[in-house]
């Protein structure tokens, strides 16, 4: 919203749900009859489809709440958009892949190893099996300010960091931390570009070029707590519990090949969103 709102001329709305305060519209993504009135208000032209259960622990936990949000409302904004003639921007993710043959491109064959993955993959393929006026793009971990630490994996390091002793961390898998603010540029982008190009849709992705392990990251915001990083543990088995893929890097040329995006440094993002978060944390 804040890059849309800052350089976007186009009338714009965003909506949430257990969050939403003014300018953001509450509405319930569940709740059918609410989407359908709120599309029958306002017409959308593009819709950004963002929304998510993005955590696989909660989604093996919880498979009925994952798939009703992550798929079935998701094919709902698909059939309105078809009624409505609007473009979808759906956010993917890089969990559609199992991580052995990295890196992937958009046309690759998903493999998702958990329910996270398999619901996301079930997303793309309800979108594909409507209309074909859309955007699909798939993003990795992402990191940005937050209200509180525990939103994002990343920034949930932090909260690890400040326990005494300092828990091990996965050196595992490799992960690819990408700003929000990146991606949302590249939305705006993409939406300008369905603006002057009828024909722009397919499969997209947008990742930060920098490969961390979750070690790595915590070793990269230690410094901002005052903490020597050699007192944090590698762990360099694979994860127990929900399966995880070990790399899904993904290739982001097609949209850097049209100039798209930005990819900040993790290092001095990561440090300077938790000076901003010192208060929550304490």
């Amino acid at each position: 919203m804040a890059e849309f709102s800052q350089n976007y001329d186009g009338e714009h709305y965003g909506t949430g749900y257990s969050r939403a305060k003014d300018p953001i519209v509450k509405l319930n993504l569940l709740d059918e009859d609410e989407v359908d009135a709120f599309f029958e208000q306002e017409c959308p032209k593009y819709v950004i489809h963002s929304a998510a259960e993005r955590r696989p622990d909660v989604s093996e936990k919880d498979p009925d709440g994952t798939w009703s949000l992550n798929v079935n409302s998701t094919q709902h904004l698909a059939r309105l958009c078809k009624k409505y003639g609007s473009w979808l921007l759906y956010l993917s993710t890089d969990y559609v892949f199992d991580g052995t043959s990295p890196p992937y491109q958009p046309g690759d064959t998903p493999n998702p190893l958990n329910l996270y993955g398999k619901s996301k993959l079930a997303g793309e393929e309800a979108i594909q099996e409507i209309f074909d006026n859309y955007c699909i793009l798939r993003v990795p971990i992402l990191y940005g300010e937050v209200e509180a630490l525990e939103e994002s994996a990343v920034t949930a390091i932090a909260l690890d960091l400040r326990k005494n002793p300092i828990p091990s961390q996965d050196d595992w898998a490799t992960r690819y931390p990408t700003h929000v603010d990146d991606v949302a540029l590249v939305c705006r982008q993409m939406v300008e570009q369905r603006s002057i190009e009828e024909g722009f849709r397919g499969i997209f992705q947008w990742s930060g070029n920098e490969p961390f392990t979750k070690y790595e990251m915590a070793c990269a915001m230690a410094p901002i707590f005052g903490i020597d990083s050699s007192s944090i543990t590698a762990n360099r088995e694979p994860p127990t519990g929900t399966p995880r893929p070990e790399d899904c890097c993904l290739d982001s040329s097609l949209l850097e090949g049209l100039a798209f995006g930005n990819q900040r440094s993790f290092s001095e993002s990561a440090q300077s969103i938790l000076k901003k978060s010192v208060v929550v944390i304490d």
